[in-house]
């Protein structure tokens, strides 16, 4: 009996919110607010140069940028990136199994659609 009560209850409440959200608006300048909050916040750990962003996650972000570094200018004029030493890729072992056909009616259409 306390579960149809309280279902009832509950979906006695979603109605009632359903009615008043129903007529409850908002201007424009409200949606493109929190439109740029939920952008700012949802990108607030990405950027290393924000200023608002702590000491701490800056500190994180630094061996990873000095690995990067490391990587990009060890690389010398694209030596490293030569074709004949490159590796080709593997082929195919076994074939297609199965067999594409087109089907009847396309046969059918494509026959009366020439004449």
């Amino acid at each position: 009996m306390r579960v149809w009560i309280t279902s009832v209850l509950v979906v006695f409440g979603m109605v009632e919110l359903y009615q008043w959200m129903k007529n409850f608006t908002l201007p424009l300048p409200v949606f493109i607010l929190a439109g740029a909050m939920l952008a700012i916040a949802s990108n607030y750990g990405k950027y290393a140069g924000w200023s608002f962003q702590s000491p701490f996650a800056q500190s994180q972000m630094q061996p990873v940028q000095t690995a990067l570094n490391d990587k990009f200018t060890h690389i010398s004029n694209g030596s490293s990136l030569n074709p004949s030493s490159a590796k080709s890729l593997p082929q195919a072992t076994r074939e297609i199994s199965f067999t594409i056909r087109r089907t009847p009616e396309a046969v059918k259409n494509e026959k009366s659609s020439s004449i």
